[in-house]
């Protein structure tokens, strides 16, 4: 088991300084920071965590300004040593006036979703970062494609993202992407520039969903991208926009 030390963290996120540099040019920049930096987390935590823990783990980690980082662990030794990752990223922004009857329902979904998720086999981990208020970064690591089919076919997953996003969402972004050298490629470590952690996620596909209205069915649209190939500015080469 590792310890826990300064070359291992990672920095700490402090998105107001991230702003304020100009570092974060675009809401698609800022998100791949933010996830980079929850795969950074992940990645500290499962270097430190016994071989012998019992699986999945559940760790709420303190950031900064006393957020709150929830970490699963659905594999362990297999995350280490896996390269070619897929990830998908769940942005989200909460509706202003939301019934405590749905607040409660979305909380037992959540609970249920990540018992059951333990039954995905290529499903690494999934974790949960509320960066400020109303507005959460959900991030999933999977082995293969087979792992994000799972999601689709899962009866909890339809009913929260049929039924429920509607009533609590007002805005998702959702990334789709891989990171081809793992957890630890293009980490840097401390001191690394956000634009070199970045570039170790590899942004495929963004859906923007935007609801006009409580419990109504949300505008989409959908960019699919050949290539990243700067941090700031990517390449994007083909794009659709579909409103349904």
């Amino acid at each position: 088991m590792y310890q826990n030390n300064k070359v291992s963290q990672p920095e700490a996120l402090d998105i107001y300084s991230l702003q304020a540099s100009g570092q974060a040019s675009g809401k698609v920049y800022l998100d791949l920071l933010v996830l980079r930096y929850m795969a950074q987390r992940i990645h500290v935590h499962l270097l430190n965590l016994p071989t012998n823990t019992l699986l999945p783990s559940i760790e709420y980690a303190e950031e900064h300004h006393n957020r709150i980082h929830r970490i699963v662990i659905y594999k362990q030794q297999e995350f280490l040593a896996k390269r070619n990752l897929m990830f998908v990223g769940f942005i989200s922004g909460i509706q202003e006036q939301v019934t405590l009857a749905t607040i409660q329902e979305i909380h037992r979904v959540d609970k249920l979703l990540v018992a059951e998720l333990a039954n995905n086999p290529g499903l690494l981990s999934y974790s949960s970062l509320e960066l400020r208020k109303g507005c959460w970064y959900n991030l999933v690591l999977l082995s293969n494609f087979t792992a994000k089919t799972y999601f689709k076919n899962n009866s909890t997953h339809r009913y929260a993202s049929h039924q429920l996003a509607g009533h609590y969402y007002m805005w998702i972004r959702l990334h789709n992407g891989v990171m081809p050298a793992g957890l630890s490629g293009g980490d840097g470590g401390v001191g690394a520039s956000p634009t070199r952690t970045f570039n170790g996620m590899i942004l495929q596909s963004t859906k923007y969903y935007a609801f006009p209205g409580v419990g109504q069915k949300p505008m989409v649209r959908e960019l699919v991208y050949d290539d990243v190939i700067d941090g700031v500015t990517g390449s994007v080469t083909r794009s659709s926009s579909v409103f349904s």
